[in-house]
């Protein structure tokens, strides 16, 4: 084994080897360098980008993503405006792909008009309110189930719980027309009878999450149709269990860890080598764009993996 010798104090007053800022001398002579790392800078860079995520992820959530779902909204808009007959395609029985714009949602009291799109995974769910598959077409006999966001990408469904009984909810999609009338609201917790299932009446349920913090149950509006239903014939396909749990995209939290991890690394790799070249305003200049990067996509990995109507 090697041992190190203790280097005798210097006359010029320098430390001995064991004192911070001494060299270290093998027993043979040879000098050996050890590197002198700025531990308390990195590990400052390190809580600053750990700081800095955290304000990134509130700040995409509560600012960026309304815009998203605004941008989504004008698109499918555009789409029911240029393509008219995808909507009318429904009358046959035909569901449009998943994501595409199934019907106009308008609820008068909350000042609600919204385009609704077919499926409700967290990804359709970002673009406005979603057509549960499986359940009826709006207008048609049976349970119509859409569910929406109460916070983030705009908040479409974060007001339905003030709905009264007797207020108007109107719907138009390939069908027609139609309108229907609140009959109450509630929350449904966890291990409560789901309100998604086919019913006797022909009704509009709304499905929220029931908090604005920490979702643990749904608040559900159910509204009565007005008139009589339309008789439409229906395709019978498999409801993905996604769609039905309204949750997050399972794969989306190990990818908020993998990119927050890597963006820090990022950022206190980039401060070792500012420290090292003296060359900061370089280093900067080339990991920044990288570093927002990585920090975009751990945002945006957050968002699919909180529960689809958060």
């Amino acid at each position: 084994m090697t041992t190190l010798a203790t280097s005798p104090p210097a006359v010029d007053g320098t430390a001995p080897a064991g004192v911070a800022g001494a060299t270290p001398v093998l027993a043979s002579g040879r000098t050996v360098t050890l590197p002198d790392l700025p531990y308390r800078r990195l590990a400052g860079f390190a809580l600053v980008g750990v700081a800095g995520l955290i304000a990134a992820f509130l700040a995409y959530l509560f600012l960026f993503t309304p815009l998203t779902a605004s941008r989504s909204q004008a698109k499918l808009v555009a789409s029911l405006k240029g393509h008219p007959l995808n909507v009318y395609q429904l009358v046959g029985g035909h569901a449009p792909a998943e994501g595409s714009a199934v019907a106009v949602l308008q609820i008068p009291a909350l000042g609600l008009d919204k385009v609704v799109v077919q499926g409700t995974s967290a990804a359709d769910l970002m673009g406005g309110p979603g057509l549960m598959p499986g359940t009826a077409l709006p207008g048609t006999v049976g349970n119509a189930v859409v569910a929406a966001r109460r916070v983030t990408f705009g908040g479409p469904f974060g007001s339905i719980g003030s709905l009264r009984a007797g207020q108007a909810i109107r719907v138009v999609d390939g069908v027609g027309t139609f309108t229907y009338k609140v009959v109450g609201s509630r929350t449904v917790g966890i291990g409560q009878r789901d309100v998604v299932v086919p019913t006797a009446d022909n009704r509009l349920t709304l499905i929220t999450s029931d908090s604005s913090l920490v979702a643990g149950g749904r608040e559900v509006v159910v509204a009565k149709l007005v008139g009589r239903a339309i008789a439409v014939p229906g395709e019978s396909a498999a409801v993905p269990g996604y769609d039905l749990a309204l949750g997050g995209d399972a794969a989306a939290g190990g990818l908020v860890l993998l990119w927050s991890i890597l963006t820090v690394v990022l950022l206190v790799a980039a401060a070792y080598l500012a420290w090292r070249t003296r060359r900061g305003w370089l280093v900067y200049f080339f990991t920044a764009p990288v570093v927002v990067l990585c920090g975009l996509f751990a945002c945006q990995s957050l968002a699919r993996a909180l529960p689809a109507t958060y």
